[in-house]
Formats: structure tokens, C-alpha cells, sequence
């Protein structure tokens, strides 16, 4: 989302993470086929219309010892030990072999020229012969081999056309703000798309900032066939709060999203956090374009901050009735290391949602957590500050880190025996002139009591800085992550990294550079990311597909992404 309005404070709130609540959806309906909507849009889109007004992710709150932690906050019941992470300064040769380099939305892209919005918001899902990229406020379709463009005439849609069937009175038909996420669900064949919806405000009082107003809605769109240009079944579900950076995952028994929830003074337009929030979607139903609700555990306090929901890949389910992973860490409740991992467990009962769960999983209480501690060496980018510090060629302005928090997608993926995996990457401070190191977690066995760090390091070759990152598993158990790289001397960049599945624990076997940056982002905003998006091909289980941005001109806001897919060369 584009910067419009700042934080203003923290509320004051309990944890209602003891009681459930069930939220039906205001509008539900069938859209057309894609190719109807690419249609009527220019070939070259405006920077911004009407509806398409962004508000900036609230993406830090205030740190350390205010109220945002209430005295009833469960302690932890079950601790990992204590992991310790690897501060990796050597690099070496990736043993992959990379397959496509497309051109993605935004500078570049079939004749765009300015984009106008800040942060693109970049995202992809990748299908067994279609490649669906959302950045920022409109998606397109490739075909994955080819990188040919699916959709006619201007080769994308508008985010919220997707959603037009549901007619004049829906804030999703309505209003297109960016926060997309989307997923292939491989166990239906079937695309899950996303988006929040919100009107806006001017706050009475100088300087009038344009703020968030109700209604607030989450729009969710789901394929009737593996075809990503066809018809989707369509659901708008609306809050009483804005629903910030919203993140999904796919588990066998639901879809499952998280948001961080804000309020808006009416006088200042300024926000306040009112809590983290967490849902289960009715999968079946939602498939089936019957009626779905969602459950909801929210007003969680500022340790739910940023979760992250399991997100389920590859061949072989989790075990049967396995309960879903959400992930959060405690660096926004925290001054100073150690900080720690939280993992909780959702269960949704969409017969009796009373008798739903969020709990460790072992039979703790309600919001109760299994702690995964890190040592001391694991703190946040800009010195533990967090924010903007990564510098670029030829400019004061530097960008932002969206420092210690898990960052999208937390991939799950079942070997076998002992070995669930979930892998996701961090922005830390690394040892040495870098201010911005990119983190690579796995947590080994994460249902069992206590499960394990297994691997954790900090790749940190040389003085580049390495950030916004993401991660995925293919069917061997090898990891590969993507990551934007910049510095004083070196624009802002694309490359990838892994490790094959039996070299030494927390170690990398090295990166390569497969998106040079030229020129530099010299927007105010400093704004970067906000997030980045690595997949598993569902045809092969061994092709990783990754997008991000990068520069490739000199402009406040004129950024360009990229598709990348790659694939460890012992994978076949």
C-alpha cells in the first residue's frame, strides 16, 4: 500500500483469543471469465484512479514495555531449546540450473512506463501450466512455459474487477487497494485469490489525512476449474476493523489467513493498533461455491503480530487430522535479545465453531504457544531498530527492511517419518558493515513436544545488504530462497540462494545473482517489498518459481519485478 497515513497509537485490549466468532460473508456471486475483464482496460494503466487509492501498511508499532501485552497473557507451556544462529560469511557455488527469467508487472511489462504506487506488493501462484502474478493493484497470466501473456488485450486485470459480479454495493467490486495474496491450492486444482477493500475518509482536523473507513473487507475468489482465466466463486467477508497485511495459507481443512487490525481517529485520520487477528475459511465449501464462513480468533495482542499461517506444498498431506501452524515472534513486545519464535496451533470446527481452538497444540490453554527461543546473536536489521537503512548508489534515500518478523510464505512441507518442515526467512542485522541480512529458519517436527530450530544462519557473504526474502521446500529437502540485495555501490537486485538437503546444518551453499538493478528508488516513502513470494511447480515438485522487485531506472516510484524459476540440478 502507498504511504497516506501514520500510526498514531496502541490500544489498550484484552485477548480474545478464548472466544471464536463466526463471520459470514455480505456478498457472494460468480465472476466472469478473466478474458472479459483484460478486455475493456487500457494497455497501459494509470498510475491511480478513483479506486485505486492505497494506504500504507502498518508494518511496525511501537516496541517494548507500553500495554500492548495484557496481564492475562498465557505463558508458554512447551520450549524448544534454545537455537543458535550461524553467522554465514563464506559463498560458494549453487549447484542449480535456471529455467525462466520473465519480465514481470510493472517498468517493462507489456509498454508500462509508471507505475506511481509504492510498495508493490509482489506476489505469484504457480499452476500446472499457468503462472498467476499480482503486483500491487492488477494481475496477469502467463503461460509457464513461455512466459506468454494468457489474457487479451491489455494482458491484465484490475484486482477489484475480479470481484465486479457482486455488484454496485460491494466495497470489493468497488475500491482496488493492493495487499494481494494468492495460492494454488494443489490438493483441489483450484487458484485462491485475495485482496482487502476498504472506502476512505478525511480526517476534520489539519493536515486532513485520508484514512481507512468503513466498510473493511477481505475479498476471496476461488477457481471453479485448475483454469486461472475461467470463473471463480467469489466472497466478500467485512470487519469491523481494517484487516492490514493480510497473509493466506492452505491447509487440507481450511484457508486460513492472519491480519493485524487497526482503528482510524475520525480527527486526525491517524491509526491505532487494535490487536492481530487469525481465520479459518470453509475450504469444502468455498471449492464448491456453496455458503462459507469464516472463523475468527482476534484482538490478539502484539505477540500475534505479523503471523504467519502454515502454507501446505508438495505430494504428501500432513498426517491425518493434523491442525494447522500459525507462526509469530515476540521482537514487537521485546527492547532487547533474546527474542522468540511463537508457534500455535488453529483448530476450526465449521459444525460447532464454539468448540474451535487456537492453543499449543498439546492441551494448553486458549492462545497458549510452543516457544522456539533464539540466542542472543538474533536481532533485528538497522541495529535492532528495525525500519529504513538499506542504502543505494547515488541517493540519501534508503529502503525498508520489515525487519524480525516471519516473512510470507511459511512453507510446509511433509518428507516423511520425523521430517514436517516449515521454512520461512527473516531481515536481521548481520555481523559486519551490512545492515540488512536475510535469516533462513527451518523448524524440524513442529508438532512434536518440543519440536526444533533445525536449521537457522544468517547469509552474509560480504558488505551487501540481503533482505525481504522468501523460502520453500522441494520433494528431496532442498531449500532455495529468493531476496532483494542493494548497497551504497550496488543497486537494488535479485538473488538466490539454498542448500541441499544433507549439507551441513545452518548453512548455504551460496547465491547467484539473477536480476541486476540498475539506478534507485528515491521516493520519500522509502517503502520496499512488502513482501516477496517463493513457490513450488506443482507438475515437477522440484522447480522453485520467485518473484520480487527491483530497479531498473531512476524514479521516486517506478519499479520493476521479475519471475524467476530455478531448479536444484539433483532434483529430476
Amino acid at each position: 500500500m502507498k504511504n497516506l497515513c501514520l500510526l498514531l497509537s496502541i490500544g489498550v485490549f484484552a485477548l480474545s483469543a478464548q472466544t471464536p466468532t463466526v463471520i459470514t460473508p455480505s456478498a457472494t456471486a460468480v465472476s466472469d471469465s478473466f478474458s472479459n475483464y483484460s478486455k475493456l482496460n487500457p494497455l497501459t494503466p494509470s498510475s491511480e484512479t478513483d479506486a485505486d487509492v492505497e494506504i500504507p501498511n502498518q508494518f511496525y508499532i511501537p516496541r517494548g514495555g507500553d500495554n500492548r501485552v495484557t496481564t492475562n497473557v498465557v505463558a508458554s507451556t512447551v520450549t524448544a531449546p534454545t537455537s543458535t544462529m550461524f553467522n554465514q560469511t563464506s559463498n560458494g557455488t549453487l549447484p542449480i540450473t535456471v529455467l525462466s527469467n520473465y519480465v514481470g508487472l510493472g517498468n517493462g511489462f507489456n509498454a508500462w512506463t509508471n507505475q506511481g504506487l509504492l510498495p508493490p506488493d509482489t506476489t505469484l501462484a504457480v499452476g500446472n501450466n499457468q503462472i498467476v502474478q499480482w503486483v500491487n493493484l492488477r494481475l496477469t497470466i502467463l503461460n509457464k512455459t513461455t512466459g506468454a501473456l494468457l489474457l487479451p488485450g491489455s494482458g491484465y486485470v484490475n484486482g477489484n474487477q475480479v470481484w465486479a459480479n457482486l455488484g454496485a454495493g460491494s466495497v470489493c467490486a468497488n475500491k482496488n487497494q493492493g495487499d494481494p495474496v494468492l495460492q494454488y491450492d494443489r490438493m483441489a486444482a483450484r487458484w485462491v485469490l485475495s485482496q482487502f477493500a476498504f472506502n476512505t475518509a478525511t480526517g476534520t482536523a489539519s493536515p486532513f489525512r485520508v484514512y481507512p473507513s468503513a466498510p473493511y473487507a477481505m475479498c476471496f475468489a476461488v477457481s471453479q476449474t485448475n483454469d486461472a482465466t475461467g470463473l471463480y466463486n467469489l466472497y466478500e467477508f467485512v470487519f469491523t476493523r481494517l484487516t492490514d497485511y493480510p497473509k493466506i495459507g492452505i491447509w487440507p481443512d481450511g484457508i486460513y489467513f492472519t491480519t493485524n487490525d487497526f482503528t482510524y481517529s475520525t480527527v486526525t485520520g491517524l491509526s491505532a493498533y487494535a490487536g492481530s487477528r487469525v481465520c479459518a475459511l470453509d475450504r469444502a465449501a468455498m471449492i464448491a461455491g456453496t455458503a462459507a464462513t469464516a472463523i475468527c480468533f482476534s484482538g490478539l495482542d502484539a505477540q500475534h503480530f505479523a503471523m504467519l499461517p502454515g502454507d501446505f506444498e508438495g505430494t504428501t498431506p500432513p498426517p491425518a487430522g493434523a491442525v494447522a501452524y500459525i507462526l509469530s515472534g515476540d521482537w514487537f513486545t521485546k527492547n532487547n535479545p533474546p527474542y522468540f519464535l511463537q508457534l500455535r496451533r488453529f483448530h476450526p470446527d465449521f459444525v460447532t465453531p464454539a468448540n474451535s481452538t487456537l492453543t499449543d497444540g498439546f492441551g494448553g490453554a486458549p492462545d497458549s504457544f510452543v516457544s522456539l527461543p533464539f540466542d542472543n546473536s538474533v536481532v533485528g536489521s538497522c541495529g535492532d531498530g528495525g525500519g529504513a537503512c538499506v542504502p543505494q548508489p547515488g541517493t540519501v534515500r534508503v529502503l525498508d527492511t520489515l525487519s524480525m518478523r516471519p516473512m510470507y510464505r511459511m512453507a510446509y512441507r511433509n518428507l516423511g517419518p520425523n521430517k514436517e518442515s516449515l521454512v520461512f526467512t527473516q531481515s536481521v542485522d548481520p555481523v559486519g558493515a551490512a545492515v540488512a541480512g536475510i535469516q533462513l529458519v527451518e523448524i524440524r517436527n513442529p508438532a512434536a513436544n518440543p519440536p526444533s530450530i533445525f536449521n537457522n544462519v544468517n547469509f552474509n557473504p560480504n558488505a551487501d545488504n540481503r533482505w525481504m526474502g522468501a523460502a520453500a521446500t522441494d520433494k528431496l529437502g532442498n531449500i532455495g530462497l529468493g531476496y532483494s540485495v542493494s548497497s551504497a555501490t550496488l543497486s537494488p537486485g535479485i538473488r538466490i540462494a539454498g542448500r541441499l538437503r544433507n549439507d551441513i546444518r545452518s548453512t548455504l551453499r551460496g547465491e547467484q545473482t539473477v536480476k541486476v538493478g540498475s539506478n534507485s528508488q528515491t521516493s520519500t516513502a522509502q517503502r520496499w517489498g512488502d513482501y516477496s513470494t517463493m513457490q513450488i511447480d506443482p507438475d515437477d515438485d522440484c522447480t522453485f518459481w520467485y518473484t520480487t522487485e527491483y530497479t531498473n531506472n531512476a524514479s521516486s516510484a517506478n519499479w520493476a519485478t521479475q519471475i524467476i524459476s530455478f531448479r536444484f540440478n539433483s532434483c529430476q
